[in-house]
């Protein structure tokens, strides 16, 4: 049947199950689909923008992480933080959302989209002859992980932010607010989290900025030092402290870079553009997601001893592997081969073990609290577990 024989119905239909682009390119074909568009705007907004952006909220927080204060009184860096994080954990699991918001969550959620893309080369690096495309629930789950990354480094890793805290966030500081803010996620999403981090550390280690050590593991035979400069950016504790300082950089500075980038030049210069305190203070998340998951295993995860005892085993984060002093990526490229996927059963790919721990992924895919503060974590766990 000819598109223009459907009802008004059925073309609304229609228009709830296509993504953004398409919704905004059929509404367009003839005057009878425009009506149909406009009786119910911003439904199918918002329906077609969960379909290519989802998940919708956790965009909304992301959006809302890089709105500038709604008040015009100076404030401290302390109490501006505070109002941001109260903000986005008000933020409801249905979020209404307006016209203006959406044409802002649009920007982020294409660079999110095109790390869907690129996220297989990365998953299955060495291995890639399982290499494929991510199904759709596999890109919500990344997605969702780039818009944590991304809250994260415009709140914490910003020059204003890092000059009145330079240092990585004390266990002891329960109140700090990055603390707060990762343990509004559930574990699962940290789990999906620090799988992305990990593999974004690889791809800053052995494909934007490699050390001399990768960068001989290249070449057959040996290389002159002067060579050797021109291609690597150096070795041990000093190399160390870069990767830590890039690690700073939002999912849009790391694609830019991967994408638009190609000699040691281009990505010295980007560097320096980021001004002359940019090497000042490492990057924290992997600080504070740590303090997060010693937080999590002292309360047991909501689970009693004997579940917790059989499930426990299941519960990795990757981007914490840190135990021999070698960093994921050089620890990779050694070893050759992606990571384990035990260690991933709960990450962003579907496996065929996560069927087999659905009790614990019920658990754990719900045990983040919305306020992010520590009484009502300690709360939220007690009625987990009664």
């Amino acid at each position: 049947m000819p598109i223009t024989d459907l009802s008004t119905e059925i073309l609304q239909k229609i228009f709830e199950y296509t993504e953004l682009a398409d919704l905004i390119h059929l509404s367009q074909t003839s005057k009878q689909n425009y009506r149909a568009f406009l009786g119910r705007r911003m439904h199918h907004l918002e329906c077609a923008l969960h379909n290519s952006y989802s998940p919708l909220p956790t965009l909304l927080k992301l959006t809302l992480a890089n709105e500038p204060s709604p008040t015009r009184r100076p404030i401290g860096t302390e109490v501006r933080i505070a109002l941001v994080l109260n903000r986005i954990t008000s933020v409801p699991a249905n979020p209404k959302l307006t016209l203006e918001n959406m044409k802002k969550m649009v920007h982020y959620g294409k660079i999110a989209d095109r790390w869907t893309e690129l996220y297989p080369r990365l998953r299955w690096r060495f291995a890639s002859d399982n290499r494929r495309l991510l199904k759709a629930q596999e890109k919500e789950r990344l997605r969702g992980a780039v818009y944590n990354h991304w809250a994260y480094t415009t709140l914490f890793h910003s020059r204003t932010f890092t000059n009145y805290s330079p240092d990585p966030p004390s266990p002891a500081s329960l109140d700090d607010p990055r603390h707060r803010l990762l343990r509004t996620l559930s574990t699962v999403q940290q789990i999906q989290l620090s799988e992305y981090l990990s593999h974004i550390e690889t791809l800053v280690e052995l494909d934007l900025y490699p050390s001399y050590s990768v960068v001989l593991e290249q070449y057959p035979h040996s290389l002159p030092h002067k060579s050797l400069s021109k291609l690597g950016w150096g070795e041990g504790s000093e190399y160390r402290r870069l990767v830590r300082d890039i690690m700073k950089l939002g999912p849009e500075d790391l694609l830019h870079l991967y994408e638009h980038t190609s000699t040691k030049s281009e990505r010295a210069d980007f560097l320096c553009a980021q001004g002359v305190c940019f090497g000042d203070v490492p990057a924290t998340m992997n600080y504070a997601l740590s303090s997060i998951t010693v937080e999590r295993e002292r309360l047991g995860y909501g689970l009693d001893g004997s579940k917790l005892r059989s499930m426990i085993s299941a519960i990795h984060y990757p981007s914490l592997r840190s135990s021999t002093g070698m960093s994921v990526g050089s620890r990779l490229a050694e070893e050759e081969k992606d990571l384990p996927d035990e260690e991933l059963v709960f990450g962003i790919v579907e496996l065929p073990g996560r069927g087999k721990l659905e009790g614990l992924e019920r658990v754990i895919e719900r045990d983040g609290v919305q306020t992010g503060e520590w009484e009502a974590f300690v709360a939220a766990h007690a009625e987990i577990e009664e």
